[in-house]
């Protein structure tokens, strides 16, 4: 809490100073005893200040969406309620509210808002009320709000807009059979795979991070993502990795689920390894060096051991 919040509530001042002055003692020395009259009261105001502080979750997100459903907001205020209303979603509880209220749906109609900030805070809120909730998962994949993200990810201008809608998807479909299969029945598979070949790093790697999850919960999607090419798409990028310096203090997450995905998909569906890629992987092993590389450094061997043999004396 702040001094200017300190200050502005004595009995808040009075109970730090008290606490303080209580943890100062030596234990030995502290009674424990039944709360006069007056201490009882005193704290009595205090958690009653705390209260009038603390404004109700659902009243809270009402006032929200009075800005936002009001044509004349200025997009600042706009920006303020659809960031409230994102953080309320986190809750299960009051993801919940929001969707009975009828507000979830007034949310998701700013995806297709003219404003990318509006859009990417409106995908933000989705990404987090879809989150172990299965009511809200029915309704996104049942209703026009899967379709539109997807059309995001695929043809927004606007990189941010890309990023997040590419979020709201993956958190809506993982773990989700329903969600997954409208997922697929949407095209959804395409449209991952193009965002893969993205320049963007923030889009390539959610869009690793979704596959990876979708192979990893269904085994029988590897056989459909092998047959549109994504496994050279990745011995590609392991070569590329090969060929970079990874001494730097950073750690690229992106080698690791590149090579876990890849690893997936080599076990349930039959990969076709390039003439390379012994090479690539032993070069990418011993480029990581150090323990914050010892799990790409093993999936690098699994990798390696995958790898059919050669029957022409080529490196495949």
């Amino acid at each position: 809490m702040g001094e200017d919040n300190l200050q502005s509530h004595p009995n808040w001042n009075a109970i730090l100073q008290w606490s303080l002055r209580f943890q100062d003692e030596p234990s030995e020395n502290r009674v424990l005893e039944p709360l006069d009259q007056e201490r009882r009261e005193f704290l009595m105001r205090a958690f009653e200040d705390y209260a009038a502080m603390t404004e109700d979750p659902v009243k809270s997100m009402r006032r929200h969406l009075e800005v936002i459903k009001n044509p004349a907001s200025s997009k600042e205020d706009c920006v303020v309620a659809l960031e409230e209303i994102a953080f309320h979603a986190e809750d299960i509880d009051e993801a919940n509210d929001l969707y009975l209220m009828g507000g979830l749906q007034v949310c998701c109609a700013y995806i297709k808002h003219y404003d990318p900030e509006l859009q990417s805070l409106a995908c933000e809120v989705i990404a987090s009320a879809v989150q172990n909730n299965e009511k809200i998962v029915q309704f996104a994949s049942e209703t026009f709000v899967l379709s539109d993200l997807l059309k995001l990810v695929d043809t927004a201008q606007h990189e941010m807009v890309r990023v997040k809608s590419l979020l709201a998807v993956s958190c809506l479909v993982r773990g989700n059979k329903g969600a997954l299969d409208k997922f697929n029945e949407l095209d959804g598979c395409n449209v991952i795979v193009r965002s893969l070949q993205s320049p963007v790093p923030k889009l390539q790697l959610k869009s690793l991070f979704l596959l990876s999850s979708i192979c990893l919960d269904s085994p029988d999607q590897c056989k459909v993502y092998n047959s549109m090419g994504v496994p050279q798409q990745l011995f590609a990028m392991c070569s590329k990795f090969s060929t970079e310096d990874h001494t730097a203090e950073t750690h690229d997450a992106s080698i690791l689920i590149t090579l876990k995905l890849l690893h997936t998909l080599a076990i349930h569906s039959k990969v076709d390894f390039p003439h390379d890629a012994l090479t690539s992987f032993t070069t990418l092993r011993d480029s990581l060096g150090g323990d914050r590389f010892k799990e790409e450094r093993t999936f690098c061997t699994l990798l390696i051991k995958l790898r059919p043999p050669s029957t022409d004396g080529v490196d495949r």
